[in-house]
């Protein structure tokens, strides 16, 4: 019998010496009408470069990423397909979880935002609005992501806080205590509901001797002190209220009246500022229509990451947010960066049309917009979550469905994108993370731990530190050319 195996061995050679040749050719490169897809055969085989953290400056962590051992992606039934649309390709699936996608029409990217930090050592104080769901909440992950950038970049402080707070007793970031409020919430239906603040919520005094009190924790390092101190409100008159910090007694001031405009009280302090602030309202009453939306603690320049999470925004809600009233918030704070961080309230393992909610997040995308414009916004899509898929637990169908759609929304409106499932490590990675010791994840399979915030956000400081560098390099190349 004839041997074929030279020949099948000199096919095969051929046949891997093509597909390099295709993997070489350029993207978008079109012959004839027909435009090649960009290939990558290494892709899989290709040995990641890892970043010590030690090298941004970022204190030393027993931070892991996790990348299980079948990584392959989910497949996903025609329903479950969006449409790609945008001015921009995707990027390569290569990168996906280890880039900030830039797909803003100008391609600038977060240029406008690394110059702001750059501009932090003439005095700049540099904020991002950060939109979430309860991923995120009692600053689970945003924690440790503001304190390790302030360690670089300067800056002291929880920055913007609520009045009232589902999870006041959870945090490591700040002690909260309150008393005498009703709360409104943009998930929260009500009649008498009032316009919502910059946060998604507005709090209204009720008790004859309504109260919040603040105080530094010390398990950031950043977040145990603060030398200023601003109230944000809105009321029909002017309303008289009662302020105290730590090493004083207490003494009354005004909150000046201005119906409909948002307004802000200021307390400054030269270093090392109060490790705790309390105010009281003794004498505001329903004829003076006082509403609060929140307070920020802040203690100098440097970088301020706003939480705005609310629990069970799946994002559609933040279109109660009124722009014309953002905006004048954003006129007091000046963002540089918004962030928005939905979608774990809409994965099911059962979900097999997602039509409705790529509807939802389109509104809600231009909504943000409208509220925030010309400023970058940054989606991070939904991570990952697992649930029991008949009698094995994996990660729920819908999760790879929505990022790809949320990415696809993203180039439409021109925004930045973050792969936040590929990043944590793909299919099954929250049931690593749970199964972790200590445990990164709960096991609802569905929210971090403490421990694993902190693994998050060292990983979205390296992303964000990792960005500056590619920055600063063009910046250097584009000055030499």
């Amino acid at each position: 019998m004839k041997n074929y195996l030279g020949q099948t061995l000199g096919l095969t050679f051929l046949v891997l010496l093509l597909l390099t040749g295709l993997s070489l050719v350029p993207e978008n490169l079109t012959v004839g009408g027909f435009q090649f897809r960009k290939m990558d055969i290494f892709a899989d085989v290709r040995s990641d470069e890892i970043h010590g953290l030690q090298e941004k400056g970022i204190p030393p962590s027993d931070t892991i990423l996790f990348f299980p051992e079948d990584t392959a992606a989910l497949a996903l039934p025609d329903s479950m397909e969006t449409d790609s649309f945008g001015p921009l390709p995707p990027k390569d699936s290569a990168f996906f979880g280890k880039i900030i996608e830039d797909y803003t029409f100008e391609q600038q990217g977060l240029n406008r935002f690394f110059a702001a930090v750059d501009s932090i050592k003439l005095g700049r104080k540099v904020r991002v609005a950060w939109y979430g769901d309860s991923f995120v909440e009692g600053d689970i992950l945003i924690g440790d992501l503001r304190d390790t950038l302030q360690s670089v970049w300067g800056g002291g402080g929880v920055g913007y806080v609520p009045i009232t707070s589902e999870v006041a007793q959870f945090k490591r970031t700040l002690k909260h205590q309150f008393r005498g409020w009703a709360t409104y919430s943009i998930v929260k239906k009500t009649e008498s509901r009032p316009l919502p603040g910059i946060n998604g919520y507005v709090y209204r005094p009720v008790d004859a001797d309504a109260k919040i009190h603040y105080e530094g924790s010390d398990y950031f390092r950043h977040t145990r002190s603060w030398t200023e101190f601003r109230l944000f409100y809105s009321n029909g008159q002017n309303t008289p209220f009662v302020w105290q910090q730590k090493d004083d007694l207490p003494k009354t001031d005004m909150l000046k009246g201005k119906q409909g405009k948002v307004n802000q009280w200021t307390w400054d302090s030269n270093y090392p500022g109060t490790t705790a602030f309390a105010c009281r309202f003794p004498f505001a009453d329903s004829a003076n229509n006082l509403l609060v939306y929140g307070a920020s603690l802040e203690n100098g320049p440097g970088i301020y990451f706003d939480n705005f999470s609310v629990r069970g925004n799946s994002g559609g809600p933040l279109r109660l947010l009124k722009p014309d009233f953002i905006r004048q918030f954003d006129a007091l704070q000046h963002y540089d960066l918004v962030v928005l961080q939905v979608g774990l309230n809409a994965v099911t393992n059962s979900l097999t049309n997602i039509k409705w909610y790529e509807a939802e997040l389109d509104r809600t995308f231009s909504h943000l917009r409208a509220c925030f414009p010309n400023k970058p916004v940054l989606i991070v899509s939904v991570g990952d979550r697992a649930g029991k898929n008949g009698s094995e637990l994996s990660t729920m169908k819908g999760v790879p469905a929505i990022v790809a759609m949320q990415r696809d929304l993203a180039r439409k409106h021109g925004f930045l994108f973050y792969d936040m499932f590929w990043g944590m490590g793909g299919p099954g990675a929250i049931i690593e993370m749970a199964h972790h010791k200590p445990r990164y994840a709960n096991t609802d399979y569905t929210h971090l731990t403490h421990e694993g915030g902190r693994v998050m956000g060292l990983m979205f400081a390296t992303l964000f530190l990792e960005e500056q560098a590619k920055w600063k390099a063009g910046k250097t190349a584009g000055k030499t050319q």
